[in-house]
């Protein structure tokens, strides 16, 4: 790899290369092309490029046009033209330096004019590698290549100083750190980056929730979510992404049913769930409320009463005034706590709505398949019916989470039990799935509804429409979910409705 003298460059951008070369400038491909490229050719590669040049932005937009099936400009401000050319998603940026002063979200840009201040301005030496866009001819002041073949990661010049340009490439580092690494060749940071990610952490605070979460969501989707989770927690950086986080780490759980502390469980679970972005992010807020509902049930030696503690020290039992001891560890409610944190960090991340439902859904339902592991009598077929019923949300007519995610997390959950009730667990998993799925095929279970829907409701009782309507379908909806009322029985759905509102009361006296 660090003997590569050129590569490979596509017609299209050939072609683009010799535009810029005969209205006498140089363009190069930089960044994430070329490093992929070097790392594994067309397996690594993505159809996009970034290049650089030293015209400017206008006379870009000029040699653009007539290679481009669509041209944007939204970051011409910072001498940035984006274009399709033959396929290619190509971004065309004049050479430049970028600073950010500390509390400001916004760089300072500054335009250069030659290939090598622009490289030495970039983060780390794997991304100031550069290829001439016409010949492929391979410029690299900074060793990237050899970093590449060697696995590190190693910022350009000082490292204080590259973290000081933007803030966001501590998080950067973790990223690549973490993507980058396979079996053959993993990935680490030099000691001298890793000490200016920690000493400066906090500068994270001037970057723009946005940026921070894209940055956070490759980590979490990558294969090595894992490792990328524990340097984030390693360097400092968890604080400033989801401080909440923080307080999983070293927080003991039931030896009886967990072999790790919350925080090295809740690695295992992400690790085990498929690279889906919410289901990734469910198993990382899965347990997120549990150091917050840690309790511990003493037991006194003398009595045997029981009595819950925010701390496992000895105490005196409130009934025969004998000593207690701690006995077991529980974590009442947490899934609704974790639930809460997860809508309230996702918020602060710019997350989208739907997918902060999503995450807070699936968090607070996930110990849903652990009562069935647990109850003394088996689930009736209602039971499984509003399992799946209660797990499932939808918002314009778009699926957010349903059982089978649910299920996927639950099983996840399991990877990370203690190994002695892993085997009985599973068995109780596969029971349950295998219960869901005869009642799924019976009948689409999610959508099943009240056979009256509101506009019926207001023509059975001749009244407006109003609160009175939801309690009714609620109720129609149950009856159907039971199996008690044909989901097309509009007759006895109106008997019950009926019924429901005398019982009720639910129009008062008229």
């Amino acid at each position: 790899m660090a003997d590569v003298k050129k590569l490979e460059i596509p017609g299209p951008i050939g072609r683009l290369g010799e535009a810029f070369r005969e209205a006498g400038h140089e363009l190069y491909l930089v960044g994430g092309y070329v490093r992929d490229k070097l790392l594994g050719g067309d397996e690594w590669a993505k159809p996009d490029a970034d290049a650089t040049t030293g015209a400017r932005p206008k006379e870009i937009k000029r040699l653009l046009r007539p290679h481009a099936g669509h041209l944007w400009d939204v970051g011409e401000r910072f001498g940035t033209i984006g274009a399709v050319v033959g396929g290619f998603e190509v971004e065309v940026t004049t050479y430049r330096s970028d600073l950010y002063t500390e509390g400001s979200r916004h760089p300072d840009v500054r335009f250069g004019d030659s290939l090598e201040e622009d490289l030495a301005r970039r983060d780390f030496t794997i991304n100031a590698v550069a290829a001439d866009a016409l010949t492929g001819a391979i410029l690299d002041p900074f060793d990237g290549r050899k970093d590449l073949e060697n696995g590190v990661i190693r910022a350009v010049g000082e490292p204080l100083d590259r973290m000081r340009d933007d803030p966001l490439r501590m998080l950067r580092a973790v990223r690549f750190e973490t993507t980058l690494t396979r079996p053959e060749r993993p990935f680490a940071l030099t000691t001298d980056l890793e000490a200016a990610i920690r000493e400066n952490a906090h500068w994270l605070g001037s970057i723009s929730a946005e940026r921070i979460r894209d940055e956070f969501e490759k980590v979490l989707r990558s294969e090595n979510v894992s490792a990328g989770l524990r340097s984030l927690v390693r360097l400092g950086l968890m604080p400033f992404i989801v401080p909440e986080f923080m307080e999983t780490v070293e927080v003991e759980q039931e030896a009886e049913f967990h072999h790790k502390d919350v925080f090295e469980h809740t690695l295992i679970v992400v690790s085990s769930v498929a690279p889906d972005p919410i289901l990734r992010k469910a198993a990382f807020f899965h347990d997120i409320g549990k150091p917050r509902t840690l309790v511990y049930e003493h037991r006194c030696t003398y009595c045997g009463a029981k009595s819950t503690k925010k701390t496992p020290e000895e105490g005196e039992c409130e009934v025969c005034g004998g000593r207690t001891i701690p006995r077991k560890i529980h974590f009442y409610g947490h899934e609704n706590v974790g639930a809460a944190i997860a809508r309230r960090a996702m918020k602060r991340l710019a997350y989208p709505k739907d997918d902060i439902d999503a995450v807070a859904h699936l968090v607070a339902h996930h110990m849903r398949p652990m009562g069935y592991a647990v109850g003394r009598d088996p689930w009736s077929d209602s039971a499984v019916r509003r399992f799946v019923r209660d797990t499932y949300l939808e918002r314009g007519g778009r699926v957010l989470a349903d059982v089978d995610l649910l299920l996927k997390l639950a099983r996840a959950d399991i990877t990370g039990s203690a190994p002695r009730r892993r085997q009985v667990a599973v068995a109780s998993w596969e029971s349950l799935r295998d219960r869901v799925d005869e009642v799924r095929s019976e009948d689409a279970i999610e959508r099943l509804e009240s056979p009256l829907n509101g506009n019926d409701l207001m023509r059975v009782f001749g009244r407006p429409p109003g609160r009175w309507i939801k309690p009714l379908k609620d109720y129609l909806q149950g009856e159907v979910i039971e199996g008690r009322l044909a989901k097309d029985d509009r007759d006895r759905a109106r008997e019950l409705a009926e019924s429901f509102a005398r019982e009720h009361d639910l129009f008062g006296e008229e």
